[in-house]
């Protein structure tokens, strides 16, 4: 009884601020208490919803019978949000997708979480902290005028910083317990980075991505998953292996023996698993991944070709004539860096989908088939009845885009992962259908001059 009373004097404390920054009785609805399960864990707290625009926009939520991490718990293991949070991430999206911003409380500590993208944006460790660093960000004129969106999100330094020290922390352990060699474990985390990479922009379209089922209740020992982790890692790269002909995701001798001693540690790889869901989708964008697998100076040849490269300049790289290339694109790594090379790659996609839009314009005018004569050009299973390219980025890899690069293994292997990466945004950005991309390794070969 006393629990509830002392929640009910935080409840009303905090509504009673916000009645004061401009927040009227009709703004908030009634308070609810919620359930959260997943498996065996349980938790239940106490919300209302603060209304913008008649709205639900803000979640107020108060944990009952459990208290909120200091931050210096996750920041220490790289993480954006435990166990509870994420439930509460997965209630509002099922049950209030509307929501915008979720403010976790209780009596000394406080979080301000954007919902979309799963990011803390405010903590507060004290309620003094509250009134001078939380408080005056929630007046309802500010939040009504779009303050909260305007709040300062974690740069692409600090989310690949923050992605790094995760991936190097369990690299560290996973190591530890299977004598792992360092350039196993790193293909292994850029394999499973790319699967998180994918689900978040497409989905889990195969349970295999279904990280969220490895979410362990860290109270509940016994909630730990039993499988073979050899066997699921296998149907996870396969899934890419086969459907998109990828064979980055080929598993080799030693991440093979790798993998085969994971099942050995079941407890330590489902807590990696479980982690593994509580990133913020924010840390697997491309703009991330760059800033972690490419150098400082790569990126600020990027940004000084964006300013002094002639927008259209595609034309004068790209040679075609009658939909045949006669000179591909051609980028050295060495001097322009992966992201400018994949900002060439971006508009070599683009041309062939201007190419395509062209075709069907041009079979609409005519009414017939356009004929493929020209022996050199694509062959009639690469295209359509109305002569466009059926699968855009293959054929990009394939015909029209070369990377010259040093004999440095590496090197090259950090530019097909974020190539890789590439394709699965391309698909998304311009709604692409995703086909294999068999030609990947083409890029390679030495273009004929």
């Amino acid at each position: 009884m006393r629990l509830l009373t002392d929640l009910r004097k935080i409840q009303d404390g905090v509504l009673s601020i916000l009645h004061q920054l401009g927040w009227g009785t009709g703004d908030f609805t009634v308070l609810k208490k919620l359930p959260l399960r997943a498996g065996l864990a349980k938790r239940e707290v106490e919300y209302a919803f603060c209304k913008l625009q008649n709205e639900p926009y803000i979640a107020l939520v108060v944990p009952t019978g459990f208290a909120l991490p200091p931050y210096e718990d996750l920041y220490n293991r790289y993480l954006d949000f435990n166990f509870e949070t994420w439930l509460l991430f997965r209630q509002f999206k099922d049950t209030s997708p509307g929501i915008a911003y979720m403010l976790i409380f209780d009596e000394q500590r406080a979080y301000l979480y954007d919902v979309a993208g799963q990011e803390c944006l405010i903590y507060c460790a004290h309620v003094r902290e509250r009134l001078d660093h939380l408080f005056p960000y929630l007046e309802k004129r500010k939040v009504q005028s779009g303050g909260l969106d305007n709040l300062i999100r974690k740069t692409n330094t600090r989310l690949s910083g923050e992605l790094n020290g995760w991936l190097h922390l369990w690299s560290a352990k996973l190591g530890a317990k299977t004598n792992a060699r360092k350039i196993t474990l790193e293909k292994f985390c850029k394999k499973l980075t790319l699967a998180r990479y994918y689900r978040i922009l497409f989905g889990p379209e195969t349970p295999t991505l279904r990280f969220e089922s490895f979410v362990q209740d860290p109270s509940q020992k016994e909630s730990v998953r039993r499988v073979s982790f050899f066997e699921y890692f296998q149907q996870i790269f396969k899934f890419f292996l086969s459907d998109f002909s990828l064979d980055y995701f080929e598993i080799g001798k030693a991440e093979n023996s790798f993998l085969m001693k994971l099942d050995s540690h079941a407890d330590i790889v489902n807590s990696f698993l479980s982690e593994f869901n509580f990133l913020s989708p924010a840390k697997f964008s491309l703009d991330v991944l760059l800033n972690n697998w490419c150098s400082e100076q790569e990126r600020l040849c990027y940004t000084k070709k964006t300013y002094t490269t002639d927008r259209g300049g595609i034309k004068k790289r790209l040679f075609v004539s009658g939909g045949v290339v006669i000179k591909p694109v051609i980028s050295d790594i060495a001097e322009d860096g992966a992201p400018w090379a994949l900002h060439l790659f971006d508009e070599v996609v683009q041309y062939w989908r201007s190419h395509n839009c062209q075709a069907r314009d041009k079979r609409k005018k005519k009414g017939v088939c356009i004929s493929q004569l020209d022996m050199f050009a694509p062959m009639p299973e690469e295209t359509d009845a109305d002569g466009c390219i059926l699968n855009i980025v293959n054929h990009a890899l394939k015909t029209s885009f070369r990377v010259l690069c040093d004999d440095e293994k590496e090197t090259c292997s950090n530019f097909i992962f974020l190539l890789i990466a590439k394709c699965f945004e391309l698909w998304k950005k311009y709604e692409l259908p995703r086909e294999p991309l068999a030609a990947l390794n083409d890029i390679f070969q030495k273009p004929i001059l």
